[in-house]
């Protein structure tokens, strides 16, 4: 999806709404801090973000630890209906710069899935910076997603994945999303991604961009000084995760697996954010190759607004469409007033 030069300018200028939350809660200038109080930080966001005000929940929510390549033990977090025939399957990685968070940051996400669309859903965990640098936390998505599919039929998971599987995720989630659907065509999993879900994704950099989009890719030098995620945070994130750029499993635009081979897309995307672009270019790129894609551009919004403005009309949108695009992704069309019943709006 490109945009003028002109648009992506007047996308990137703050929402009135978002400009309003801030003179009301203002940040600091940076938000770069130690990495142990930024987990902290986002403990308290995801508390907040699932406080559960839908119908009630009928599923059920379990966890199970899987082996890890090097003996570790990961954490898998499982919603599934308590009962009925097998739905489709969703894999989540959350997000957190590769510095934090947690596989209960989907837990609203999963609930609304299991209920609207009998769906499984398992929200992986990975290990993270500066603990744990790169290529770990993306060697544990890889073996977490090959045990997700090498189980999904059996009673743990009780999936049926030719009804559809997705991966998705946001921010760092949404780049191992994209890296690891390139991957998996090289390496198939048991069963084929049929979609993926991208919310602010992390795909590419100034440097790896291919040159016939370099003219597109603005938003890196639009936002350097962006409220909730400036350049000085970006490069303090990069410090701790000493990530190789050149690596496709960090960028999925290096991946030499051909587009073409891509699942059907969805694409969330914040206006005032630097990596904005990253996602309008892979987008186009995809389309370009023939793989049916759907974005929702939220302009004026930082990165990660669906969490971080609470009890704005912007922000409920957001996660209304999240639920709304799972259900293009699966093929089931689902009303947005029951989308909303169901989030609690």
């Amino acid at each position: 999806m490109l945009l003028s030069k002109k648009e992506l300018e007047e996308a990137a200028v703050l929402h009135p709404d978002i400009a309003d939350y801030l003179e009301k809660n203002p940040r600091p200038a940076s938000a770069v801090m130690d990495h142990l109080t930024m987990r902290k930080m986002m403990t308290v966001m995801e508390t907040s973000y699932n406080k559960w005000t839908g119908p009630p929940f009928t599923g059920i929510e379990t966890y199970h630890e899987i082996p890890m390549r090097d003996e570790f033990k990961s954490s898998l977090k499982i919603q599934k209906p308590e009962s009925g025939p097998s739905g489709p399957l969703i894999g989540l990685c959350f997000g957190g710069g590769f510095v934090g968070g947690t596989n209960e940051q989907f837990e609203k996400t999963g609930r609304v899935l299991v209920n609207l669309f009998g769906a499984t859903v398992v929200s992986i965990s990975y290990r993270v910076a500066p603990e744990f640098k790169f290529p770990i936390g993306q060697l544990d998505t890889w073996d977490s997603m090959k045990w997700i599919a090498e189980n999904a039929t059996g009673s743990l998971l009780n999936a049926d994945p030719k009804q559809g599987f997705i991966m998705g995720g946001i921010s760092a989630g949404g780049a191992l999303t994209a890296a690891f659907s390139r991957a998996f065509q090289d390496e198939p999993l048991a069963y084929p991604l049929t979609g993926q879900w991208l919310a602010i994704p992390s795909v590419m950099n100034d440097h790896s961009v291919p040159e016939k989009y370099k003219e597109f890719y603005l938003s890196t030098t639009q936002q350097a000084k962006n409220a909730t995620f400036s350049q000085e945070t970006r490069k303090w994130l990069n410090s701790l995760v000493e990530a190789d750029f050149t690596s496709p499993l960090r960028y999925a635009i290096n991946a030499k697996t051909p587009l073409e081979g891509q699942p059907k897309t969805y694409f969330q995307v914040d206006g005032a954010d630097p990596l904005r672009d990253d996602a309008l270019i892979y987008d186009e790129m995809l389309k370009e190759a023939g793989v049916e894609t759907k974005v929702d551009l939220y302009s004026g919004c930082p990165h990660g607004h669906f969490s971080s403005f609470p009890g704005l009309e912007i922000t409920d949108r957001a996660n209304i469409d999240t639920i709304v695009g799972f259900g293009w992704l699966l093929g089931k069309d689902v009303s947005r007033e029951k989308v909303a019943t169901q989030l609690g709006l």
